[in-house]
């Protein structure tokens, strides 16, 4: 019996993170979600991009945010250079300095850091953070400031699309899981409040930013910091960005395990807000988005142990065969990775599967007393 129900509950919690949850959320907001009072302001806006060593694209960037439509005298640029040791300051100090200053940090403090830095620094009523390797579309910004016209709104983040360059099984399978997030960020977001944005293009009020602890990742926090202040992060659905998503494995995930070990350090440091009594729906979307879905490969190898030490009834044999198989799908995913036309249909389980890792190896490394605090450019 305490094998069976061990198997059961573990079963429960899987299929709970991955089916039931989005299903919930989906039909709670359908019946208790909470509009935005969009309208078209124009507040002042202090773009922020953190960047380390981005000599490569950080020109580009700079003529995107530039040119996006938005009264030139209403928005400003701040690059905070997390002490670059190549030529990302000179690049951004020839540019044309009306438009564009640059911010030196120096002994590398980390993404948090330099943003708490630069919103010291920042003169708009609002701060946009964004990555150097991001591209915005042009009307991302007006999309963006409407939602500041709702007093509720603390954060308003933008719709993150990340574009597989090739026919790799890793660009796709980051590209069908941000799909899969989304579909639920929208209905996070309808319900009352986002857990956390993409660190790609989010903005914030600046008069309800909150320093921010240079080791905790930010841009899950900052939705934390509102709540308690008891303003919304909702996601803007027009103000567009894109990625170009990851073609390597080990590429992917090492950015997987570094966001992981930064979020199961903000949920322990923050976890106050994993009360429900006090802090409602957060409280549950926090459980059932972030921390249990961190926790989900410890309850996949309780399955897979209990299952396998019970297979002596047919029912749990089964069971324990159809889990050996999607692991099978997505070793074979991993296998054939630079062949996604033979492979397709082993993008899911891969990907599943990679996650899954990065999540286990995380926790692990978190344990071990791993922290991450500075990063590193990867595309």
């Amino acid at each position: 019996m305490l094998l069976e129900g061990l198997f059961w509950v573990s079963a429960c919690v899987i299929v709970y993170v991955y089916a039931g949850y989005p299903y919930i959320v989906r039909v709670l907001a359908h019946f208790k979600g909470k509009s935005v009072d969009r309208a078209p302001i124009r507040p002042t806006i202090t773009i922020v991009i953190a960047a380390y060593n981005e000599e490569r694209g950080i020109r580009a960037k700079l003529d995107n945010v530039t040119s996006l439509e938005y009264a030139p005298g209403l928005f400003d640029v701040v690059v905070i250079s997390d002490a670059s040791s190549d030529g990302t300051d000179a690049i951004v100090s020839a540019y044309d300095p009306s438009r564009v200053r640059l911010v030196r940090v120096e002994g590398r403090r980390g993404k948090t850091a330099c943003q708490n830095i630069a919103v010291q620094s920042a003169t708009g009523d609002i701060v946009l953070f964004t990555d150097a390797t991001t591209r915005i579309e042009a009307r991302a910004l007006i999309a963006l400031a409407s939602n500041f016209a709702d007093p509720t709104v603390g954060c308003a983040a933008g719709l993150l699309v990340y574009e597989a360059a090739g026919t790799n099984l890793t660009g796709q399978g980051g590209a069908a899981y941000w799909s899969y997030e989304l579909r639920l960020r929208r209905a996070e977001s309808a319900l009352g409040s986002l857990v956390g944005v993409s660190g790609c293009l989010y903005a914030v009020r600046r008069a309800a930013y909150r320093p921010i602890a240079p080791e905790l990742i930010s841009d899950f926090v900052i939705a934390m910091r509102l709540r308690e202040q008891g303003l919304r992060t909702v996601l803007e659905p027009e103000a567009v960005c894109f990625e170009d998503s990851l073609e390597q494995t080990s590429q992917e995930l090492a950015m997987r395990v570094r966001v992981a070990i930064r979020s199961i350090h903000a949920l322990v440091a923050e976890r106050r807000l994993l009360n429900p009594i006090r802090y409602g729906y957060y409280a549950w979307q926090l459980w059932s988005h972030k921390a249990l879905r961190y926790c989900a490969p410890f309850f996949w190898l309780v399955a897979l142990g209990t299952s396998l030490a019970l297979a002596a009834d047919p029912l749990y044999l089964g069971l324990f065969a159809l889990q050996v198989l999607l692991i099978a799908a997505g070793i074979a995913g991993f296998l054939l990775k630079s062949r996604a036309k033979r492979a397709g249909m082993l993008t899911k389980p891969y990907y599943f599967l990679l996650t899954n890792v990065a999540s286990l190896v995380a926790i692990l490394c978190y344990l071990k007393g791993v922290r991450v605090v500075t990063w590193k450019p990867i595309r």
